[in-house]
């Protein structure tokens, strides 16, 4: 293969994985040292003590890569109040979670909805079963 090939492969494959990421997250938030969770009693409202700080790099990589792979729904979303606020820093985002399906909103755009792959709904449901977080 030719170095012209091997440039062309490389742009091709980067555009392709760049194309499946969403714009929730920045890299700064990625890499976030915590991220904070909230119950939800409704939209704009949480739970009163319900905040919860999670400081483990794997688990912060779950929740981010489970954001990250969510696919953006066509339309305006109307749907029901979230489970779950998560915040990486200054970045709020809304997440519904049910055993094999869940979903994902910037709170700061509550007209845009994007699905989560089953296979990281079903982790993060596992998680908040396993820290007793579900009602």
């Amino acid at each position: 293969m030719n170095k012209l090939q091997v440039i062309l492969v490389l742009l091709v494959s980067v555009f392709f994985l760049s194309s499946c990421q969403n714009n929730l997250l920045n890299a700064k938030q990625q890499s976030a040292d915590k991220i904070v969770l909230h119950q939800m009693e409704r939209f704009g409202q949480v739970k009163e003590n319900t905040r919860y700080e999670i400081t483990d790099e794997q688990t912060i990589e779950l929740f981010a890569e489970a954001i990250l792979r969510a696919d953006k729904v066509p339309g305006v979303a109307d749907v029901v109040d979230p489970n779950f606020k998560v915040g990486f820093g200054e970045q709020e985002l809304y997440v519904w979670i049910a055993e094999d399906h869940g979903s994902v909103m910037d709170a700061a755009d509550t007209h845009t909805l994007y699905t989560m792959e089953e296979r990281d709904a079903e982790r993060l449901y596992s998680f908040f079963s396993s820290e007793h977080l579900l009602d």
